[in-house]
């Protein structure tokens, strides 16, 4: 072989080799984008529905409706709720990140809980809290691991000295749930499958846990804890109810406004 038929291989290799590496980086960046822009349009839409001022709807009193048909006939297009956003390694460091692997539903308890009780909290307060969570399911619980809907209901009761009445489960849960949960003023905690979020920034996707806090017709609103970019994170409806169900699909209301004190 010649020399130049060898040089021109060895070329040829090189390329192969850098679009491999060029590739996947260049994908990834393209759906950072377009991920970013979608919640920036969400946001934007559901803005511009709450500046507009809309007649309320006529009901039919001829046709007999249920309560829930009612409250879904009520429903607004779009809602939003400003609930602080706090990431679930609050201090937001590489050792931080590595410390709070575990701390979804730490997190999304706590940005729901602040909210109802109308309370706010540093970055380093948040770690503070999170980390005496942490300490109460160890002693409570026997350990710091995945738990769902029942149990993340029974944290609550405890660690904030919160009513059984105070707290709301809906089990196998429907986007019409959340909505009409946010359009009432209640942030939704949603157990869900972050593989099937297929969210760009999750470095480990898997059982997750975040929090609603808007919808527009097309999009639900989260606060997702599980990214430090994760504050108006927009999701398409069908992919967040898919979310959900692959997580069991019951969703937990904190409806308490009373500030407890915590442990």
């Amino acid at each position: 072989m010649s020399k130049y038929k060898i040089f021109l291989l060895g070329t040829l290799l090189l390329i192969g080799l850098g679009m491999l590496v060029v590739l996947p980086k260049a994908t990834n960046y393209l759906e950072i984008q377009r991920v970013e822009n979608q919640n920036e349009d969400t946001i934007s839409e559901i803005k511009e529905f709450l500046n507009t001022p809309i007649a309320k709807p006529v009901l039919e009193p001829q046709k007999p409706i249920t309560i829930q048909e009612e409250k879904l006939l009520l429903l607004p297009t779009s809602a939003y709720l400003e609930v602080e956003f706090i990431c679930q390694a609050p201090l937001q460091t590489e050792a931080n990140w590595q410390y709070h692997e575990e701390s979804c539903e730490e997190v999304a308890v706590l940005q729901s809980y602040l909210y109802m009780t109308g309370q706010t909290m540093t970055r380093q307060e948040a770690h503070e809290e999170v980390l005496k969570m942490i300490d109460w399911q160890m002693a409570e619980f026997g350990g710091h691991h995945d738990i769902y809907a029942d149990k993340v209901k029974e944290f609550i009761e405890g660690y904030y000295d919160v009513e059984d009445s105070d707290i709301e489960i809906v089990y196998d849960a429907t986007l019409e749930d959340v909505r009409s949960y946010i359009a009432e003023g209640f942030p939704v905690i949603v157990p869900i499958m972050g593989n099937i979020l297929k969210n760009p920034y999750y470095p480990h996707p898997g059982y997750h846990m975040l929090v609603a806090i808007g919808y527009t017709e097309d999009m639900i609103v989260t606060n997702d804890n599980g990214t430090r970019k994760g504050a108006d994170f927009s999701y398409e409806n069908q992919v967040f109810q898919d979310a959900m169900n692959a997580a069991g699909g019951d969703i937990v209301i904190i409806k308490t406004k009373t500030t407890k004190s915590s442990h």
